[in-house]
């Protein structure tokens, strides 16, 4: 029964982590066409590091299609894909490096993350599916660059948080 429990605590969460990420990334978001600033993945790095790699590219990736659907978008399968990929890469880079700081650690499974997700898979999905040229994409490395170290910076506030550790760890 204690199991069923957690299981619900741990999809509620994950539910509110989507929910987050279409907010931040639809809502409050800055664009200039194919370059955004925003912080919807923040979220889904934060499931990632909390719940696994497996949640990580569920939020991302469940985030990416409700998004684009309530946005008026089809959704676009490579796309989605490097959505999901940041909170694979970032979740998976997380377990494997559990010797190292706390800090380095979130640096370097982060940056992994969007480097994987954000500069490659959705850079190529710009490309093939809008024919965006390589030298516009390339704006986007900066963009994936500043976002790494913003989210860095709120993720590691974030898992200092006595509350947030409390409710998930229950």
């Amino acid at each position: 029964m204690n199991n069923s429990k957690n299981s619900v605590r741990t999809l509620t969460m994950l539910a509110l982590l989507v929910a987050m990420s279409i907010v931040f990334s639809r809502v409050l978001s800055i664009s200039t066409g194919f370059v955004r600033f925003n912080l919807g993945s923040l979220p889904v790095l934060l499931a990632a590091l909390l719940f696994g790699p497996g949640a990580g590219f569920a939020v991302g990736a469940v985030a990416d299609m409700i998004g684009g659907v309530l946005a008026g978008y089809a959704i676009n399968p490579l796309i989605t894909l490097g959505a999901g990929a940041i909170g694979l890469v970032a979740g998976l880079a997380w377990q494997k490096m559990p010797g190292l700081r706390i800090g380095l650690r979130l640096q370097i499974s982060v940056l992994l993350g969007h480097f994987v997700g954000s500069m490659v898979i959705t850079s190529l999905a710009l490309r093939i599916f809008y024919g965006y040229p390589w030298a516009t994409l390339a704006v986007r490395i900066p963009n994936a660059l500043i976002l790494a170290a913003v989210n860095t910076v709120l993720l590691r506030i974030l898992l200092e948080n006595r509350t947030l550790m409390k409710m998930v760890k229950k």
